[in-house]
């Protein structure tokens, strides 16, 4: 038994000898206000600089629809509208001192279809690249490449070209995008570049349609070049160590400045609008256009009444009695909407083709070929630049062969 206690007691002795087993001590959780929320990150992705200009722009838009008045087709604003509303040309910023318009003419649209295609690209750029440089920054590349651009069309059109949109801050933004993927801390440059390429080079290619060009290339370059400019000077200063660019302060003072120059520049503008706007009443309106041959005979007559100035009218009146054989009384006509339609902003190309080609037929119907064949004569020297009608009527008439 003795032994059997000794052996006890070594057996605890050596045991107490053994060392404990080491302790884990709790690692302490940080306290929840220093760990990052879900929503906080959220949030710091949300561009709430390109949302907010969004919906400033089609409120914009909205209010150009609600004071049009003319139309080149439905809820799209017609010359004197746009001219009204503050859109810049040459003549009117050079010769008539109207500096405003650099402005104002980047918040206009000219069509649904204009505004939609600007903020799908405008909201695509800003969830990439807003985020990464900060409201500041991306402000002011934005409002820079507008004004560039604006500058850089009204310089380069022609000097009665009117321009609005806002494609040549957006091409600032989308320059930027490409530049600054290059930037260590681009989260997605890969998808940056493809972005900003499948929008930026396809802009940059005059895309030209019946009676001029439909894309306002010189201002997609001159946004592109300061978006570009802005973008490599980001670049220079930001470090690959750090996590946003430098100088946001100053960056975000330069954007405020540019959205105080813009509100500046529609309080100008409103002096101006009625008397801008007023020669628009003196044209046809989608509502008042007639929608097929039964309403054109009905109101051709009242059409040249109301709206005297335009030359769609006439047109419209000239047609009526040709239709009735009436080639004398019509004539008249096709010449005051020929005449009317040499500056008339809303006598398209097509119009003026087919009114020229209706005035030879009525002419030539008369027995007058010779002067029948001086009119139409442009119109036989390329007749495949010539729409469906025009070509049908030149058939009739015979006066190509």
């Amino acid at each position: 038994m003795s032994i059997a206690r000794v052996f006890g007691r070594r057996e605890r002795r050596k045991r107490d000898r053994r060392l404990p087993p080491l302790a884990t001590a709790p690692v302490a959780a940080p306290p929840a206000e220093a760990q990052p929320r879900l929503i906080d990150r959220a949030a710091k992705r949300i561009p709430w600089f390109t949302l907010a200009l969004s919906g400033v722009l089609i409120t914009r838009f909205l209010a150009e629809l609600r004071s049009a008045t003319d139309y080149l087709a439905a809820y799209t604003p017609g010359h004197f509208s746009l001219l009204a509303a503050g859109a810049s040309d040459r003549t009117q910023v050079v010769v008539h001192g109207e500096w405003w318009r650099l402005f104002t003419a980047t918040m206009l649209h000219g069509s649904p279809a204009h505004l939609a295609g600007n903020l799908i690209t405008f909201l695509t750029v800003g969830v990439l690249l807003e985020p990464m440089i900060g409201i500041g920054w991306f402000a002011a590349i934005y409002f820079t490449g507008g004004f560039i651009g604006a500058f850089t069309s009204t310089m380069l059109n022609p000097a009665d070209t009117l321009s609005v949109g806002a494609s040549g801050a957006i091409m600032a933004t989308l320059a930027a995008l490409f530049t600054l993927s290059f930037h260590a801390g681009a989260p997605k440059p890969r998808v940056m570049r493809r972005v900003a390429s499948l929008s930026l080079f396809p802009a940059l290619m005059p895309v030209v349609g019946r009676g001029g060009a439909v894309a306002d290339v010189n201002a997609h370059l001159g946004g592109c070049l300061a978006g570009a400019c802005i973008a490599f000077l980001v670049l220079i200063i930001w470090s690959d160590e750090d996590a946003a660019p430098p100088a946001r302060a100053i960056a975000a003072m330069i954007a405020g400045l540019w959205v105080a120059m813009t509100g500046t520049a529609f309080a100008a503008s409103s002096q101006s609008y009625a008397a801008y706007a007023r020669p628009g009443l003196d044209f046809i309106p989608p509502s008042d256009m007639p929608k097929n041959v039964d309403a054109l005979k009905a109101d051709s007559l009242s059409l040249v009444d109301k709206y005297p100035k335009d030359p769609r009218a006439h047109l419209f009146r000239g047609l009526y009695l040709l239709e009735r054989e009436n080639v004398v009384d019509a004539e008249p006509y096709f010449r005051e909407a020929a005449r009317l339609g040499e500056t008339s902003p809303v006598m398209t190309r097509d119009f003026q083709d087919w009114n020229l080609a209706l005035l030879g037929l009525s002419v030539g119907v008369q027995q007058r070929k010779a002067e029948a064949r001086t009119i139409v004569a442009p119109l036989c020297a390329d007749p495949s630049a010539l729409d469906l009608r025009t070509r049908q009527t030149l058939e009739i008439t015979k006066l190509c062969n």
